[in-house]
């Protein structure tokens, strides 16, 4: 193959031809120069900032007979073995698909042979995050105490997954985002050596949506040479990552905050159908929604963006990404928000009144039955499900879990989308659509999702969704809703159990539910006592009024 793609090409041979990275840079050229390298390096940052290109960079420099600030002098035997990608004394390993404990085990075997050519052996292990905690374990002991002519240099984009005890034994060089200038200087230079005729404004394009990644600015640099035959355009870059250019995101802005919404719906439609993606079109939406409210310090754009960003969450989840985004759109050109804004607030208002005339004076018995009844029509209409309720109804469905129940639901899903824009339950039904119906008896029924904050919004308002299973699928069963995770794990222990003998009884969830209700009851006379004694101590209580009574 003749042709190589331009992030292999220019991909840097030394530290001086590393953009972007300066403090790292720094720090290894200055090891090196004192003697005073480490034994175990550990490289973290987010993807394509240059952390395994470095590494590869440290590893012939610690071999090298006259590095010079940096840069390697290429004659020395040692530069020359080592500029073949096969040599032998340096190991690239890819701890995604080598991260058992077998392979640690093998990598430990070799560790204490002799380097065949170079004075040092090293180990670079890419996406180092991705080993087994066994695996982990394993390296612990090598990577505190290797033999002295070996070198480890790890590389991971999430530090956060590598155990405290591998990054403790290391040392810890983050490689940050790599700047615009730098970026745009980069490319200007590749365009250049290259030929590619491209305008400073398409290179500025793939430095935004880049975001600090060099290997794939340079990536799609790559692509738009093989898009456009000429000029390469900010509008061309703007069709290769389907996203659409500012003064149009300006317009959609300015049509969002008039509540314009059947040109909205077109505009997206339009999108849609054009192949562009919404994610990355509502995004740039909210960068520009942010430094308008900034400049205009309007709070109703703070609700929109807040709105809009909760979206995008649901979007990126979801197969039915466009349904969510125009049901948001809806939303807020209907004001729903801020209605709903509105309507929290004045939730909270108490009018306190000491010197007017006109006082009603409160029977304090009268007012404890009304709070009393307020907390439990609360409880009855979106009661949040306990841990131990939960389990009760995974129990029950397990009782008389049966094959032919789950596949009469998962028959009649479908007939889900067909509401998916109506005005009172659109959001529910397609919260539904993205749930998977697991296990299902004659009166019970699993739903499992990938993504925990759904499975706490449904299991908290629970009856709304099965009211809406009630009216448009006939469904008079009783819900839960289950992580993937939760569901994997009652699930293997439903299994161990049939095979245990273990039979799963019925649990009455009445009584239970009664239970619960009488101890929050308790709690809410124990808590409103309290109030209307501090309150008694501070106000006299016959002239306090509170309006909306």
């Amino acid at each position: 193959m003749s042709y190589q793609a331009l992030y292999r090409k220019y991909r840097p041979k030394d530290l001086t031809e590393v953009y972007g990275q300066h403090v790292a840079v720094n720090i290894l050229k200055n090891a090196i120069k004192n003697k005073k390298f480490g034994h175990a390096y550990l490289f973290t940052g987010s993807r394509g900032c240059g952390k395994t290109s470095v590494a590869k960079i440290l590893a012939r420099m610690v071999n090298c007979d006259d590095v010079n600030d940096g840069k390697l002098c290429g004659k020395c035997p040692s530069c020359l073995a080592s500029i073949d990608n096969n040599c032998v004394d340096i190991l690239e390993i890819d701890a995604a698909s080598n991260n058992g404990v077998d392979e640690i085990r093998e990598l430990k075997s070799k560790v204490n042979l002799i380097p065949s050519v170079l004075k040092y052996k090293v180990y670079i292990i890419d996406e180092v995050h991705m080993l087994s905690i066994g695996a982990f374990n394993a390296l612990l002991k090598t990577l505190e105490e290797p033999p002295e002519h070996v070198i480890f240099i790890l590389a991971t984009t999430e530090l956060n997954k590598v155990p405290i005890t591998i990054v403790s034994r290391c040392q810890t060089i983050e490689f940050k985002k790599i700047n615009n200038k730098d970026m745009f200087d980069r490319l200007k230079e590749i365009s250049t050596l290259e030929g590619i005729d491209i305008t400073d404004d398409a290179i500025t394009e793939i430095v935004n949506v880049s975001d600090g990644g060099l290997r794939d600015a340079i990536g799609m640099l790559d692509m738009s040479t093989a898009y456009s035959s000429d000029q390469i355009t900010e509008d061309d870059i703007y069709s290769i990552n389907g996203n659409i250019s500012n003064n149009e995101i300006e317009y959609l802005v300015d049509l969002i905050l008039k509540k314009q919404l059947n040109t909205i719906i077109c505009l997206i439609n339009d999108y849609y159908n054009s192949g562009k993606d919404l994610v990355k079109i509502i995004e740039k939406v909210i960068f520009v929604m942010a430094n308008k409210m900034i400049k205009e310090n309007n709070s109703n754009i703070c609700l929109i963006i807040k709105q809009l960003s909760e979206t995008i969450e649901k979007m990126k989840n979801s197969s039915i990404g466009k349904i969510y985004l125009e049901i948001s759109l809806f939303e807020l050109c209907t004001e729903t928000v801020e209605k709903k804004d509105v309507a929290i607030k004045e939730e909270k208002i108490i009018n306190i009144n000491p010197v007017s005339t006109e006082t009603v004076e409160i029977k304090k018995d009268e007012k404890i039955k009304e709070i009393k009844k307020e907390e439990i029509e609360v409880k009855n209409n979106y009661k949040p499900i306990s841990s131990n309720f939960k389990n009760i109804r995974v129990n029950n469905t397990f009782v008389e879990a049966n094959k032919k129940s789950l596949t009469e639901i998962k028959n009649r899903w479908d007939k889900l989308n067909d509401h998916t824009f109506d005005k009172e339950n659109g959001a529910i039904v397609c919260e539904l659509l993205d749930a998977t119906p697991t296990a299902a008896s004659n009166n019970y029924l699993i739903l499992t999702y990938n993504y925990d904050s759904f499975v706490e919004k449904g299991n908290m308002y629970i009856e709304k969704y099965e009211k809406v299973l009630q009216d448009i699928l006939d469904l008079s069963h009783k819900l839960v809703f289950l992580t993937n995770e939760e569901w994997n794990k009652n699930k293997n222990e439903y299994i161990e159990n049939i095979k245990n003998n273990v039979k799963y009884n019925y649990i009455d969830e009445e009584s239970q539910v009664q239970e619960e209700v009488m101890d929050d009851f308790e709690s809410v006379e124990n808590k409103t006592s309290e109030i209307i004694e501090k309150a008694n101590q501070l106000f006299d209580m016959s002239k306090i009024e509170i309006k909306g009574e």
